[in-house]
């Protein structure tokens, strides 16, 4: 450690981060992580709720949205590395997709949702 130089910090005004503090962030680049599609969820992970509910967004929750998973949301629980870009415009429920409102009762005969 005789040859030991310590770091000399340089305030400019052109950069903002380290090399170090920027290390694997993505959002530098100008992409940025995918967003949730729903027009009812906004960005809030629903469970899905099998015992005695009514409703769409009660008994499925997000179940059916490419992000779906058991214990949240994978674009929240997951670093994004572009593998969610083959479902922009299509983040949202199946319940959704078909039409349904999230506190409409739920239809047992609507293909898809059996």
């Amino acid at each position: 450690m005789a040859n030991y130089e310590k770091p000399v910090i340089i305030d400019t005004e052109e950069h903002y981060e380290g090399v170090y503090a920027a290390s694997g962030d993505n959002t530098d680049s100008g992409v940025s992580a995918p967003k949730c599609d729903s027009k009812y969820m906004n960005g809030v992970w629903h469970a899905p709720d099998y015992n005695n509910t009514t409703s769409y967004i009660q008994r499925f929750g997000c179940n059916g949205c490419p992000a779906f998973r058991y214990n949240g949301c994978g674009l929240q629980l997951e670093k994004y590395w572009g593998s969610y870009d083959v479902d922009n415009g299509n983040r949202y429920p199946n319940w959704e997709r078909i039409g349904h409102q999230p506190y409409d009762a739920i239809d047992w005969g609507d293909v898809g949702m059996c």
